[in-house]
This record gives C-alpha cells, structure tokens and sequence, in this order.
C-alpha cells in the first residue's frame, strides 16, 4: 500500500456489509439491462463488425430488444459478442453494461474509438485495437516508452473507467492483483471516508489508479473479503448517502 494510504482502514460497515455476501452470487450475477437495438445500431452506423447480444428472463441468449447482461458475461470470447475484433468487440460489451447498471454513475454513451490523427491508407482502429489485444494476450498494460501526463496509453475515445472495466473483463493485473472497476460515486466515497486523492475518476492518472487498486486489495485482505466486494460496496455506500440526504433517513447500520 502507498504510504499515503498507511493506517487507512475499512469502515466496520464495509467488513460486514462484504463479509456476508457472496463472490458468485453479488458480483458475477450482477446484471444491467441493455438496449440491444440502440447498440447495434450505433455500431453499424459506425461500420463495426460487432454486434452485441443480452440473456432474456431464462438466460437463453436473445439478439435484439432489451436484454440482461451480467458482469460474468464481461470476458473475453464472451458468447454475448459477434465481432471480428474480439477485444473490440469486448470493450463494447463493457460500456453496455456500464451504462445500462442502474447503480452506477455512468450515461450511455457510444465510445469514438476512431483516431483521426492517422496517415491517409492507415487503419483508423489500429491504435486501439493494438492496446486491447496486448491487455487480452498479456494481462498486462503496455508499458509507455514515451512521457505522457496520465501514464495510460493512447486509447481514443476510452475512458479511465471503461478500459477500467475493459481490464477487469480481461484480467489484467494491477496492483499485484486483478484490476478492479472505478465509479465516480465509489471514489466519492472514498473521499469521504478520508481519503486523500484527486475526486475526479476522469483524471486518474495511472498512478492513481494504481495506488487505488493497492487500497482496494488492502481493504479486502482486511475484511477477508474480494476487492470486487469493496468496490460494490463503495458505490452502493455513495447511493445510500444520497437517499439518506433526500430523505432525511439513515442507512441501516447492518447493510452501510
């Protein structure tokens, strides 16, 4: 763990909240409902050869419509993506799903993954594409030979928390362990249990993101819980808050 982050410990309400649920059932299983038609159709106009598909009530695999995709869905060969790109097509399923989770601090947005900026003749997807296939084939970032001011690579139109998301889906390794998810409402929590680090999801630097994962693994060796488990709790934590305000009630002490 970063120095900065020394002595920093879970709240008694996170260690219980994640100690009593479940890695398969709370994390794997956690679904978003996802509008197939609006994707699919933003990824032709767009000329992508990637077509997604969702689960309906019965988990069978459906094609258009509104559908379910789960977080276990989020890896890679997924059976819920058609594309001729596999991490491509990987990254789009990781922003349905994003911005499908009622829970999160996400709006739907379709990803511009074209760089402009190359030769006349030149794949405009190439630079992404070799990004993705590294993580997918490595389980590892690409290491940047060049000063840039966040540390990531070059990923055009992708976020600090999609190729988050994207890196949890494929397994890379951060922080001596999985990468994990980063939403806006579970740093904000963070921040305000004490945390001292920039708010903004948006500029997370890669070292940032890096000490963040590093606290993420601490807390659930701590709470003897799965760092997917602390990252839900976060986010969940921030929307309980909010209701709280609103309506003037306290979150259960067994649950936040």
């Amino acid at each position: 763990m970063e120095i900065e982050d020394d002595g920093f410990e879970p709240p008694e309400a996170c260690v219980q909240w994640c100690q009593v649920r479940n890695y398969d059932l709370h994390v794997l299983d956690d679904g978003a409902t996802v509008d197939l038609d609006w994707w699919n159709s933003h990824l032709r106009d767009a000329n992508h050869e990637i077509r997604l598909h969702g689960r309906n009530d019965d988990g069978k695999i459906v094609t258009a419509g509104m559908a379910t995709v789960q977080r276990n869905d989020l890896r890679p060969n997924s059976e819920l993506v058609i594309a001729d790109h596999d991490g491509l097509g990987l990254l789009f399923l990781c922003a349905a799903w994003q911005s499908a989770h009622r829970g999160r601090r996400f709006k739907r947005r379709f990803p511009d993954v074209f760089n402009t900026q190359v030769p006349d003749g030149e794949d405009p997807l190439k630079t992404i594409k070799s990004i993705l296939d590294y993580c997918v084939k490595t389980r590892t970032l690409p290491a940047i030979h060049r000063d840039t001011w966040s540390g990531w690579p070059v990923t055009p139109g992708v976020g600090v928390s999609l190729i988050a998301a994207f890196m949890w889906a494929a397994g890379v390794s951060e922080a001596g362990s999985r990468a994990q998810l980063i939403d806006q409402f579970g740093v904000s929590t963070l921040i305000h249990e004490g945390w001292l680090e920039d708010p903004s999801v948006s500029s997370f630097t890669l070292r940032r993101y890096h000490r963040y994962n590093e606290l993420l693994n601490a807390w659930a060796t701590t709470a003897q819980t799965r760092p997917e488990l602390i990252e839900m709790w976060l986010v969940k934590r921030w929307t309980a808050r909010v209701q709280e305000a609103r309506h003037g009630e306290r979150a259960m002490p067994t649950l936040f």
